[in-house]
């Protein structure tokens, strides 16, 4: 049953949970709860915000609070929850859970509180639902963001910052990302290539992967299509190039277009003039 004063209590405690240990973890499981809900409201604007407040904007949880959270968001029977039933609600238990997991990675950059192994743990969790997830919704009328590709990126994006997280982590990420293009049938619509680009632009970043390692993963990508691939996840795998090569060329990574005939195939050229640019 939801509360509707907790909300507005917290807020004015400047989202302070109470001293006494069973009040305050009674109030954590209620917003743990309230991730599953198909009210866009209750889900997204008040259950995340706190979390959000607890984990980032305030960062007033202790060690014990913040593993309580952790330990039911990366557990498998509440992340890969009926997994199974593509058309389940269960997607927001799902989907809130990954966004709650990468606030307490993010939070995890400052504090240090979880363990190697932990981290461990969290990526073999978040690699099983983007393996496993097939409910490609982003938003649904009347119950709102499902978007449970998009989080799970946004988590493993986070992942990729952890100091335990070393480049065949970042391999075994890369694997699952480019199995997820190939058995996804479903027209992706909610800019889930831009969310899981980051993935890589921040490893990148990190210097945990090298741009020749991801230019070659992107290549075997696409020339591991089979014939027989049906033209949704083509589609999908050619936007997610698209937006990858996009973003290192704006990064000015050394990119060269021409090995990557999944972006350029459309594209007439004029012989007599292929070398001189235009303007815009």
């Amino acid at each position: 049953m939801h509360n509707p004063n907790l909300f507005n209590t917290l807020k004015q405690n400047e989202y302070t949970l109470p001293k006494d240990p069973n009040t305050s973890n009674e109030i954590i499981d209620t917003m743990l709860s309230y991730l599953s809900s198909t009210d866009s409201e209750l889900r997204d604007n008040i259950a995340y915000n706190i979390f959000s407040e607890w984990l980032v904007g305030q960062d007033n949880l202790t060690t014990e609070q913040k593993m309580r959270i952790y330990n039911y968001a990366v557990n498998k029977n509440n992340l890969l929850f009926k997994i199974n039933i593509i058309d389940s609600d269960a997607v927001f238990q799902r989907s809130f859970l990954a966004l709650i997991i990468a606030l307490l990675l993010e939070n995890n950059k400052v504090h240090n509180f979880l363990t190697d192994s932990e981290i461990r743990e969290t990526l073999n969790s978040l690699i099983e639902l983007l393996k496993n997830e097939k409910n490609t919704h982003s938003f649904i009328e009347e119950k709102g963001w499902a978007h449970c590709i998009a989080h799970t990126a946004d988590a493993l994006d986070e992942l990729i910052h952890q100091v335990a997280i070393n480049e065949i982590d970042i391999k075994k990420i890369m694997t699952t990302i480019a199995f997820f293009y190939k058995t996804n049938t479903k027209m992706l619509t909610g800019e889930e290539d831009e969310r899981l680009s980051n993935i890589l632009i921040t490893a990148l970043f990190e210097q945990k992967i090298s741009n020749e390692e991801v230019k070659n993963w992107l290549i075997s990508i696409s020339e591991t299509i089979p014939s027989s691939l049906p033209e949704i996840p083509l589609i999908n795998i050619k936007q997610f190039t698209q937006t990858l090569l996009i973003k290192l060329t704006v990064l000015n990574y050394d990119v060269d277009f021409s090995l990557f005939p999944i972006v350029t195939r459309y594209i007439r050229k004029n012989d007599d003039n292929s070398t001189n640019k235009k303007a815009l």
